[in-house]
């Protein structure tokens, strides 16, 4: 599943927590909206940060559980199969 674009909490392990500590003061949760990701992890924008610019990167072995709001997608409608008169 794609997370660009979402706003996502984050369920943060105990490397996690070690390592956002300055950011989560401890919590085992983190909400932030996910900008993009790669194959090192998430690079997130939270909104408690002084700067609208500044980034965190929340490396996936972080965390063990993201919880978002999800829709799927509406089947287009397709035009029956056969013959036409």
């Amino acid at each position: 599943m794609n997370l660009a674009g979402r706003l996502v909490r984050f369920r943060l392990l105990p490397a996690g927590r070690e390592a956002l500590h300055d950011l989560t003061k401890g919590a085992e949760d983190l909400e932030a909206v996910v900008l993009d990701e790669n194959q090192l992890g998430a690079w997130i924008s939270v909104p408690e940060l002084e700067s609208a610019t500044e980034v965190v990167l929340l490396k996936w072995e972080h965390f063990s559980t993201a919880f978002l709001e999800y829709e799927p997608e509406v089947p287009l409608e397709r035009s029956p199969v056969g013959f036409k008169p």
